[in-house]
């Protein structure tokens, strides 16, 4: 658990300020700060990138638990073609990863960056690993599954990174242009695989299930290989570093111009939103969008509605020049933040706390039951919805508490 709010955000990458002035001179040494020199200013955070992954992160303690019989309906996964709410939380969440990797790779890279993003690649791995198993048998893994969101996200973060170090090598700077045509590229190469290797049953599976089965076997994939796909699966995960690279594109922006030329970072990451959102509408006539197979139609459509929803909270709370507005904005966002920055521990912590309402009992019902039935004082279906904020609830007394202490976990 790290203490310092400025270099240890709640995912593992760099949290979101701004560049530092280099050409500022150091503060005199031997005395007290002289006003004839200038000094490097303290590098704010950009609050949109933490508000918009603490908006997705209760977004995802609200669903899919509180979609009930033919209630709630946006809040579950689409019965196959389409996108839900539920469908666009997670693949919103990695370009929120690939933002935050913008800041982290702001600096020219060094042997402990390399190590730091092999340290949060294993263990993302090792906790998804260890999520999948809890509330199953510990050391029973024959049929544990080893691919998960987790895992992806690992995965994804790390491809990602290899693509922004590789442009970075070749051309001794980061290329926006370079990054979005590789991202572009890898998610219609892997749309082009699903259109030409053949699976069955057709057009409901995936053919890059038995490269999956290949290398973890059939029993560590998503229900056995049974459904026909997996949604974390390895290939899908490579192909998710798109969310990642179009995110990390809109990072650029932001860290380089997002505190002097706030409409040229609107203009500039809404026209990358509107393209992706053009390119998404195209495909569809290829492939309608799918989140269990990654077509490009979907990566694009979520990736372009994410940058736009990047930009409209870059517009509300970080182009604010009132004092008594950005009092008002910290106070609202507050709670949002302290999701936000704790994000592996509101994961986590929400899975406990989901198997300890099913598993524990007082009497003869579990407690959710007890909760849903006897204090909660509404009906079906918002019952479900009043019992999920209380599980927010609780998160936020834990991630609150560490964010008022400016603790973070930091992989």
């Amino acid at each position: 658990m790290k203490t310092d709010p400025d270099e240890h955000p709640p995912t593992g990458e760099q949290p979101p300020t701004a560049e530092p002035d280099r050409t500022a001179a150091p503060a005199d040494p031997v005395g007290p700060e002289r006003p004839d020199i200038p000094q490097a200013p303290r590098r704010a955070r950009f609050a949109s990138v933490d508000t918009f992954r603490g908006l997705l992160l209760i977004g995802m303690v609200f669903t899919p638990s509180t979609a009930v019989g033919d209630h709630f309906a946006f809040l579950r996964h689409a019965e196959w073609d389409g996108i839900t709410m539920n469908d666009w939380i997670f693949p919103a969440f990695l370009v929120t990863s690939g933002l935050s990797l913008s800041f982290l790779l702001r600096n020219p890279s060094k042997q402990a960056t390399y190590r730091r993003l092999i340290r949060r690649l294993i263990l993302l791995v090792v906790l998804g690993i260890a999520y999948n198993a809890y509330g199953t048998s510990w050391f029973d893994i024959t049929d544990l599954r080893f691919t998960g969101v987790l895992q992806m996200i690992g995965i994804a973060g790390a491809c990602g990174a290899a693509v922004v170090l590789a442009s970075r090598a070749m051309f001794g700077e980061d290329k926006m242009w370079l990054l979005i045509a590789v991202a572009t590229t890898v998610i219609f190469l892997y749309g082009l695989g699903l259109d030409l290797i053949s699976c069955e049953p057709l057009g409901r599976c995936s053919p890059y299930l038995s490269f999956d089965s290949a290398v973890l076997s059939t029993n560590h994939v998503y229900r056995t290989g049974q459904a026909g796909w997996d949604p974390e699966g390895l290939v899908l995960s490579v192909a998710s570093s798109a969310f990642v690279l179009y995110g990390y594109s809109a990072g650029m922006v932001i860290r380089r111009i997002g505190q002097t030329d706030r409409s040229g970072t609107l203009l500039r990451i809404g026209t990358l939103a509107s393209l992706c959102f053009l390119a998404g509408l195209a495909a569809s006539a290829w492939a309608p969008a799918n989140k269990r197979l990654l077509t490009p139609s979907f990566a694009l459509l979520v990736s372009g509605s994410a940058l736009a929803v990047v930009c409209i909270i870059y517009l509300l709370i970080d182009t604010s020049n009132s004092p008594t507005g950005d009092k008002v904005r910290r106070r609202i966002t507050w709670p949002i933040i302290a999701f936000g920055r704790n994000a592996i521990i509101v994961y986590l912590f929400e899975r406990v706390l989901l198997h300890a309402g099913r598993s524990i009992h007082i009497g003869d019902r579990s407690i959710e039951t007890r909760l849903m039935e006897d204090i909660l004082p509404v009906g079906a279906p918002a019952v479900h919805e009043a019992y999920a904020a209380v599980i927010a609830c609780v998160i936020l007394l834990v991630v609150g508490t560490l964010h008022r202490r400016r603790m973070y976990l930091a992989l």
